[in-house]
């Protein structure tokens, strides 16, 4: 199969430490904001299947969005959420973020995401009174030094420009024993260097492991309704690069997941008792 120049692109600055990949980023999410004007992407991650777990009991107004929602769920499975002050890096639509609230009960949640596009769309469709959405960069987050209980990072980390300063803020602005739980796709070239950044902060894994398979169960189910989706909203020169973005069955990015290319790896990690 070829692969779209965009996708190419892509691709290679998931494997770079770049600023152009975080300004490159920013525009693709402002871009589907300002289009978007329908809210039929309030989540964007690839979502997660597994017939073995527990099936998740969701209300009718989120049964739509299961897959995705499924994800966050996964995630945050070890974490206790309740009374909890959490934050979200790269928040998006807040999609999640609505899920963990209305779910999840924590003390506070935060949602911060470098498009401004994205955080207004935020502020105006959710009105929790415990929730607030701040435009902010990875590795410089808008949160106080030992402020926080929980980070989530879903699906968002391969867009930033340095994974190692991006650690580093999570270190900074978490508690004594609190915990950093994400999710994201990384060539499997890159994974080595990935673990060593980990490792070189000091947080402590206490769950790493690969859910690829489970990933492109969803994607299975869900490529349909995203494929429409992105027929209605984008034109027809980028439908194919949106597609592949997105993961759509047999595109490029999905196929690389299929052929190990790619890898969907889940952590979840503590900082130490200081």
């Amino acid at each position: 199969m070829q692969v779209n120049w965009i996708v190419a692109i892509f691709v290679s600055l998931t494997d770079s430490s770049s600023r152009l990949r975080q300004i490159l980023w920013r525009w693709v999410y402002n871009k589907i904001a300002s289009r978007d004007v329908a809210g039929k992407f309030v989540f964007m991650n690839y979502g997660y299947n597994n017939d073995k777990e527990e099936h998740l009991q969701l209300n009718n107004q989120d049964e739509s969005f299961r897959y995705y929602i499924q994800l966050y769920n996964h995630v945050v499975k070890d974490v206790n959420l309740r009374d909890q002050n959490i934050i979200e890096v790269g928040c998006g639509r807040g999609g999640g973020g609505s899920f963990l609230l209305r779910y999840k009960n924590p003390s506070s949640y935060t949602g911060i995401d470098l498009s401004d596009a994205a955080i207004e769309w935020c502020k105006r469709q959710y009105q929790f009174t415990n929730a607030r959405w701040m435009q902010g960069f990875a590795d410089a987050l808008p949160v106080n030094d030992s402020s926080v209980d929980v980070v989530l990072n879903v699906e968002s980390s391969h867009c930033y420009p340095s994974m190692e300063g991006f650690l580093k803020e999570v270190k900074r602005v978490l508690r004594p024993n609190g915990y950093l739980a994400f999710c994201d796709i990384r060539r499997s070239s890159g994974i080595e260097a990935l673990d060593n950044n980990i490792n070189a902060l000091g947080l402590h894994v206490l769950k790493r492991y690969e859910i690829t398979s489970h990933v492109l169960n969803a994607l299975d189910q869900i490529s349909p309704t995203r494929d429409s989706q992105i027929t209605s909203i984008f034109p027809p020169i980028f439908q194919k690069a949106v597609r592949d973005f997105a993961a759509v069955k047999d595109t490029a990015v999905y196929n690389m997941l299929k052929n190990g290319q790619m890898q969907y790896l889940c952590y979840l990690l503590q900082k130490n008792q200081e």
